[in-house]
């Protein structure tokens, strides 16, 4: 469960900006905020069903999204080849400044 909630994260930070302010604002409190249904309901001023359907639908679109971008699946690429980057950079036989100079380029790069 925890895996989904985390993606579903990951992906309202993609794509949240094209779901409808309502639907985002119930997933927002919902998952970043961890809110219950009725807390979230209360918030937004709507009923616990309403945000049920919210997520629901949300949650549909995100993967929707994801689907046909395929962001998250691209960023997680990028994070496993920066991670073996990584685990090259510590390795006993790379010099120094070359590891002071990857390590800069890595940082540099934005997730």
């Amino acid at each position: 469960m925890d895996g989904d909630k985390t993606r579903i994260c990951v992906l309202f930070d993609i794509y949240g900006e094209l779901l409808t302010p309502s639907v985002a604002e119930s997933i927002d409190l919902y998952y970043n905020d961890d809110l219950s249904l009725s807390e979230v309901a209360e918030n937004a001023g709507i009923s616990r069903q309403g945000v049920r359907d919210n997520l629901r639908r949300g949650i549909e679109l995100l993967e929707h999204y994801e689907q046909k971008l395929g962001l998250y699946g691209k960023y997680r690429e990028n994070e496993k080849t920066v991670n073996g980057i990584k685990a090259e950079i510590d390795r006993p036989d790379v010099p120094e400044d070359l590891r002071e100079r990857l390590v800069s380029l890595i940082d540099k790069l934005s997730f």
